[in-house]
């Protein structure tokens, strides 16, 4: 039975809670708190799974709050409730809240919000590592992307257009727009993965008041774990997000199945951004492992830090609220059979991308013991693996002469004046 702390200074609130959420009792422990320290003295004499709190509240606001609980209590899964959204206290919440809800909300939006909160609650089972998702906030990005991005929001003329596409090609700045637009922070209510299209929602102001007030973008730095390529990594994602969504294509799927590919494919390893920023010795250790043997990266991962890339990105996502298709092609683009579905879905075509960039970048072929043939055909697009094959080489070659030309152009730049992200 999960446990939850209910926040909000009005009486009138906390009852109606309690009677809506009533026939929830047998499933959840629920209590309610009337304030930012009564939750507290709560927290302190008991355990709990989630907060839900309001965000404007006498005393000690909802951001106020949530900072100290992810502070003392950084296992625990944050979520604001509330009809009050002004720009000052959007963007301090972004920083602590994994959800936003809106009020009025009804049970079953709350209900699904609870349950996406713990989709994949058993992937991580052990508590530090659940600490170390929960805790995280942003990512870092590539320094030649941020170098990039941070003038770009200065100039007053900028389009939303010229913002999304510098987006779309660093993953932690696409993973927290995303989490943001798809929730209900911004009073919107559809389901958007295309970066281009969040910025037009969000607002180009929105988007400058994140990178420039609340620092919810940043620049990596390789002081800690000198080993980890970022660079390379981006130019990796970047390319199996573009590989994907043409495959994806070539199945002619709908454009929103096309922008969740081409996301899914660009997120798909950005749980090696979180453990990076949050256990650096651990992972250049791991990265001098792999250097120096013949052993994958996830199996390191496991054996080093108890988990994979994959598990902990697919966690994160999954409470900033992305969207399933996303989540899922996240958590198994190494092991696809492990995935209930048998249709041909974002994970078929971020998982052949991964490997075809990969056999691509070593200039090697992807042949077909390189795949799980068995998901493959389950999935009824086994047949297609030649022609995927020829749309990875023109993918590959169409875009890597200028991703390597924008990465190398922006390396030897002077270095970013920021903190260091792990």
């Amino acid at each position: 039975m999960k446990s939850i702390l209910f926040v909000d200074d009005e009486p009138r609130v906390l009852n109606g809670l309690k009677r809506m959420l009533n026939a929830y009792s047998d499933r959840w422990h629920m209590e309610f708190a009337g304030g930012g320290a009564e939750a507290l003295a709560a927290l302190a004499s008991s355990s709990f799974d989630i907060i839900i709190s309001d965000m404007r509240m006498p005393g000690m606001d909802g951001a106020t709050l949530l900072h100290e609980v992810a502070r003392l209590y950084p296992q625990m899964v944050r979520i604001i409730l509330s009809g009050t959204w002004d720009q000052d206290l959007r963007m301090r919440a972004a920083m602590v809240a994994h959800q936003y809800l809106s009020k009025p909300c009804d049970a079953k939006v709350l209900e699904s919000a609870v349950d996406r909160a713990f989709g994949l609650s058993d992937v991580l089972m052990e508590p530090a590592l659940r600490a170390l998702v929960s805790s995280t906030t942003s990512l870092p990005s590539a320094p030649g992307i941020y170098r990039q991005l941070i003038p770009l929001l200065q100039k007053d003329d900028v389009s939303a257009r010229d913002i999304g596409t510098m987006l779309a090609k660093d993953m932690g700045m696409t993973a927290k727009v995303l989490q943001l637009v798809n929730s209900s922070f911004f009073g919107l209510s559809r389901h958007i993965t295309n970066p281009e299209d969040a910025v037009i929602f969000l607002g180009v102001e929105t988007v400058k008041a994140l990178a420039m007030s609340v620092s919810a973008f940043s620049c990596f730095s390789t002081s800690k774990c000198p080993r980890f390529p970022i660079e390379g990594l981006q130019r990796h994602s970047s390319g199996v997000a573009w590989t994907a969504r043409e495959i994806a294509k070539s199945r002619k799927v709908p454009k929103r199945f096309l922008d969740d590919t081409f996301v899914a494919g660009l997120l798909h390893d950005v749980g090696q951004l979180v453990l990076v920023s949050n256990r650096a010795t651990e992972y250049d250790k791991l990265l001098a492992t792999i250097g120096a043997g013949d052993i994958a990266i996830v199996d390191a991962e496991r054996e080093t830090v108890g988990t994979t890339h994959a598990e902990v990105g697919s966690y994160l996502l999954r409470l900033w609220g992305l969207p399933d298709p996303i989540v899922e092609a996240v958590a198994f683009h190494h092991a696809p059979s492990k995935c209930a579905s048998r249709d041909f879905t974002p994970l078929t075509a971020v998982y052949a991308a991964n490997a075809m960039e990969h056999a691509l970048a070593s200039g090697t072929a992807a042949t077909d013991a390189s795949f799980d043939v068995a998901y493959l055909t389950g999935a009824g697009v086994a047949d297609a693996l030649p022609a995927w094959r020829s749309i990875a080489e023109q993918t590959f070659a169409r875009h890597a002469k200028w991703l390597n030309g924008f990465f190398l152009s922006t390396m030897n730049r002077e270095s970013c004046k920021v903190s260091d992200a792990s």
